[in-house]
């Protein structure tokens, strides 16, 4: 299919007209997220954090993972922790794939639960893809067509979600998703309150296709092609599913938080502690079945496993951030206990079934875990 490309090694000057400061590529010039996160604690209100009885200051951070229709799973957890109570407002909200179309409503917080429960909870397979025909797959770039995908992003994304978006980034908060730069074989991470905030009149348009970007499996979802600038020309970039470089991400892992908190608030002497929350949008545990001797059986069962292999290693990954950064670090997936009804993905039964278990999981209180899978302390 035609493209204009952006050449080679360019991804890192490339913007989009109307809008600064809204993307970071965080593998090859990772100074500018780090500037961005320095200011949002320079700037930020005392709606970042909570405040204990003894003055302590808590830092709370959420990163919610990919995951497919999983992600029911992880929306009936949040609304969950609301209705028994003790839900915090999150410094910093991060997300990816299904991770990336619950981040908005996790980052306003309560207000938001309804729309959240009905995202996951009326959806089918026909309100995500139509799946093209087989003569015509010869002239595609995938196996499925997302309109009614962007039609439900669009009916929960308004101008209204993006104002109050704003209002929380102008607090110092943030909210950030990622996706896939596949050109430029990098991911970005894109600020999500930047664009709520900017007066750029596509800024809804743009801030909706992020979301399908960072969902966009390839192959099988369609590529988002973003039009950029370089030098003064125009090219266009692919992007796809933020979960091909990884399920979930906190900003722990590029910049020194300790320093970063303490710089910013020279004037402050207290304590202050900081928490990183996980919803793994999936499981963390082996899940044992006879594989039928075909194409479409192993490709499934092949993929699917690489990527439950890739959140456990993502989990590795957070947890050894904190560690540097002196996190709590606390995750949560979806227990071996729970018996699904299909695999199939986008069953609506079956998401209103991991819903209805996410918030009684929650209801019974979170049973959150403090190191990843397999980890031994001798």
């Amino acid at each position: 299919m035609p493209r204009q490309a952006e050449p080679p090694g360019s991804a890192g000057t490339a913007s989009i007209a109307g809008f600064t400061d809204i993307r970071y590529m965080v593998f090859t010039h990772p100074e500018a997220v780090r500037t961005m996160l320095k200011e949002a604690y320079a700037e930020e209100t005392a709606d970042c954090y909570e405040v204990q009885p003894d003055g302590t200051r808590v830092y709370n951070y959420l990163a919610v993972s990919g995951g497919g229709s999983d992600g029911a799973f992880g929306a009936g957890l949040l609304n969950g922790w609301t209705k028994v109570g003790g839900r915090p407002k999150f410094k910093v909200v991060t997300g990816v794939s299904t991770g990336a179309l619950i981040a908005p409503f996790a980052f306003l917080g309560s207000k938001y639960d309804e729309t959240l429960k009905k995202a996951y909870t009326t959806v089918d397979q026909s309100r995500v893809f139509v799946v093209h025909s087989l003569l015509s797959i010869l002239w595609q770039e995938s196996l499925t067509d997302t309109a009614p995908l962007r039609e439900m992003v669009a009916s929960f994304i308004d101008d209204k979600v993006l104002a109050d978006i704003a209002i929380e980034h102008a607090k110092g908060r943030r909210l950030l998703v990622a996706s896939t730069n596949l050109d430029a074989e990098e991911p970005v991470v894109w600020d999500l309150g930047a664009i709520a905030s900017s007066n750029a009149k596509n800024k809804l348009q743009l801030f909706r296709s992020i979301l399908v970007a960072s969902a966009a499996i390839p192959a099988v979802f369609p590529p988002v092609m973003f039009e950029v600038e370089v030098d003064g020309k125009k090219y266009d970039e692919m992007h796809v599913d933020g979960g091909v470089f990884f399920q979930s991400f906190s900003i722990g892992s590029i910049i020194d938080l300790p320093s970063t908190i303490k710089n910013a608030h020279p004037e402050y002497t207290g304590k202050f502690t900081q928490r990183l929350y996980v919803i793994r949008n999936g499981r963390i545990t082996p899940d044992p079945k006879q594989v039928e001797r075909g194409l479409s059986s192993i490709a499934v069962r092949a993929i699917g496993s690489m990527f439950k292999v890739s959140g456990i290693n993502d989990l590795w990954r957070l947890y050894l951030s904190t560690i540097h950064d002196e996190i709590e670090f606390r995750y949560i997936a979806i227990p071996l206990e729970y018996e699904g009804t299909t695999e199939q993905q986008f069953n609506e039964a079956e998401m209103i079934n991991q819903y209805k278990y996410g918030e009684k999981l929650a209801s019974q209180g979170i049973p959150w875990m403090t190191t990843p899978p397999g980890y031994a302390i001798k």
